[in-house]
């Protein structure tokens, strides 16, 4: 019985010893990118929107797929500098492409063991608001009445660009469209309508799969599935 039991130990702990290198020799290897907004314009409405849309982006991508390690666009703009600041960034994709193209300017990068940059762009714009809410007070207490909407559309834009040949490899939008309400009986109630976050974790997605199925498309290996129902 003690040998059988010894021999039982042995065979668990063979087993356990398998299974944790099976699991670390399946542990995706990582895949560093950096991330920065283009064009950043300073008096652009839209400017201070940068900053929150990047985390937003980052947070998904890393939440889609833990192996994509995401350098900060601050970073990027450091490493490049002066080449992406307000006044003597490309004006245009073309403009973009070539600064890419210089192998001065991807060797910056590739010091950093960057492999891809992610270029977003966009932001919510918001429509006039409509409707109402009266409030008043008196000894008898007080409250408001009425209700107000305003329509709001955050469009987002990323292009995943790879840093050995500056070829722009994926191009994805995310577009919605929503209604913020505040109706008010006694108290008004806010009710955002959320479509940052939607639109951000929309294309934090589709930036995770296309960066994903292009390693791995390097690597030799299999696509991620999700990113091959994407491009079809």
């Amino acid at each position: 019985m003690m040998c059988m039991g010894l021999a039982r130990a042995l065979v668990a702990a063979s087993c356990l010893f398998c299974t944790s290198h099976l699991a670390q020799a399946e542990t995706a290897a990582a895949i560093p990118v950096g991330i920065v907004w283009w064009p950043a314009n300073s008096t652009d409405a839209l400017y201070a929107m940068g900053g929150d849309i990047e985390a937003c982006l980052t947070s998904r991508i890393r939440e889609v797929a833990p192996e994509i390690v995401v350098t900060p666009q601050r970073t990027i703009r450091d490493t490049l500098f002066p080449l992406l600041e307000p006044a003597t960034q490309p004006a245009t994709e073309a403009g973009f492409a070539a600064l890419l193209a210089r192998e001065e300017v991807r060797a910056r990068l590739v010091r950093r063991g960057l492999q891809y940059l992610i270029v977003f762009s966009g932001g919510t714009l918001e429509d006039k608001p409509g409707g109402f809410i009266l409030c008043g007070a008196g000894y008898g207490g007080g409250g408001c009445l009425g209700f107000v909407w305003q329509g709001e559309t955050t469009a987002l834009n990323a292009a995943l660009w790879s840093l050995d040949d500056s070829i722009k490899i994926r191009h994805e939008g995310a577009k919605v469209e929503g209604t913020f309400v505040m109706p008010a009986f006694i108290l008004p109630v806010p009710i955002p309508a959320r479509t940052k976050a939607q639109a951000c974790d929309e294309l934090g997605s589709r930036i995770a799969h296309a960066i994903r199925q292009t390693a791995a498309e390097h690597a030799g290996k299999p696509q991620d599935p999700e990113s091959a129902r994407q491009r079809e």
